[in-house]
């Protein structure tokens, strides 16, 4: 499982992120911020529903919070450059 994102004092001028509606996520086609979008979006929805579809919103927050944090970690290791593994010095001979 990857580690959450270590907190930080925010930078003088830092601006966070916008917030972006779904409309918004599918307009600029940012599949990230589609999906933190459906998942505020079912958040929002959930106190609401009962039953059923509750359980459904609930299964699909679910999922929707797996491929989210796969995403991020694949961002993460992305901008890290690469797996945290250590280089071995190359052996022809063992080929």
């Amino acid at each position: 499982m990857a580690k959450p994102p270590a907190l930080r004092a925010v930078e003088v001028g830092e601006v966070p992120p916008p917030v972006l509606s779904l409309a918004e996520a599918v307009e600029r086609g940012d599949y990230l911020q589609i999906l933190l979008a459906q998942r505020r979006s079912i958040v929002t929805d959930l106190p609401d529903e009962k039953g059923p579809a509750k359980a459904a919103l609930h299964r699909q927050l679910a999922l929707l919070s797996k491929e989210i944090e796969a995403l991020q970690a694949k961002d993460a290791e992305d901008t890290e450059g690469g797996a945290d593994v250590e280089d071995q010095e190359f052996d022809a001979a063992s080929f």
